[in-house]
């Protein structure tokens, strides 16, 4: 399964350090923005998310870093949903200024029952959306074209 998105946001003063560069961990909330705006796009927004009773955790992160960001650069933030297991979604985000990857995450997100804080299915519509983002249904479905497309 891979869905992916794309998100371009400008690097901020407060996002560097006296070095002057993106501090390292700032690339981390980069890749969290990246998967915000990803199920935005799929109809399954946080808030959504929310509505359903399910929270969504971090257990696993990790970065590879291969170049900075300095303040006023523009980044786009390319996040994929590469797995979607049965309580997990797997999401890798590349963090690039122009044709440059500066930063290459990897992320691990467990979804929770609001109320029991007990791992619980990933919901069926974000599955759904992914599967039909990999098939071009969606892509069809936005430019109102025929499924014969």
């Amino acid at each position: 399964m891979s869905c992916r998105s794309e998100l371009s946001l400008p690097v901020r003063y407060a996002d560097t350090d006296a070095q002057g560069h993106v501090f390292f961990a700032n690339y981390f909330t980069y890749a969290d923005e990246g998967l915000t705006a990803c199920l935005a796009q799929l109809g399954c927004s946080y808030a959504w998310l929310e509505t359903v009773g399910i929270d969504l955790v971090y257990v696993s992160s990790s970065c590879q870093h291969r170049g900075s960001a300095r303040f006023g650069d523009v980044l786009t933030i390319y996040t994929t949903i590469t797995r979607i297991g049965r309580t997990s979604l797997t999401t890798t985000v590349e963090v690039c200024r122009g044709e440059d990857v500066l930063a290459a995450l990897a992320l691990v997100s467990v979804c929770l029952d609001a109320t029991t804080r007990r791992p619980c299915p990933a919901p069926e519509k974000l599955r759904a959306a992914c599967l039909a983002v990999e098939s071009g249904d969606m892509v069809r479905r936005e430019a109102n074209l025929p499924d014969s497309a």
